[in-house]
């Protein structure tokens, strides 16, 4: 009887070990899927193009910004968003576009917490390696 209620224990626990992963798992799924809706579109279709943000402390950031083949450096705070400055260099316009097409990756909050998870399980993978090994 003591052997019986013991394993009956023990697969409650498994089972709501379970149910706690899943929950947690599938959070995670959710919370990526709302941070890449979040992000800006990313294609070259559209008529504004966000290349690149630099956040410069509370509610204050720079952003580049491409529109009509034209690149302008924007300056945005909590009240106002100021044009800082427009590209005209041909040779900055065009390192600025090689950069663009070889990441392929804005620098948004989305992506920082997509980066952190891949280096989560990229760890964790590695880790899996070194035992197995």
């Amino acid at each position: 009887m003591d052997n019986a209620s013991l394993f009956y224990s023990f697969l409650k626990m498994i089972f709501a070990l379970a149910i706690v992963l899943g929950v947690l798992i599938g959070g995670m799924y959710f919370v990526k899927k709302i941070m890449q809706q979040m992000n800006p579109s990313s294609d070259n279709q559209g008529l504004i193009n966000i290349i690149s943000s630099k956040y410069m402390g509370p509610k204050n950031k720079i952003v580049l910004v491409e529109v009509l083949d034209q690149l302008i450096v924007l300056g945005i705070s909590n009240q106002q968003m100021t044009a800082l400055s427009h590209i005209d260099d041909p040779l900055a316009l065009a390192k600025i576009r090689a950069q663009k097409t070889d990441s392929g990756v804005m620098d948004f909050p989305g992506n920082k917490l997509a980066k952190y998870m891949s280096r989560f399980n990229l760890s964790a993978n590695r880790q899996k390696d070194k035992i197995e090994k």
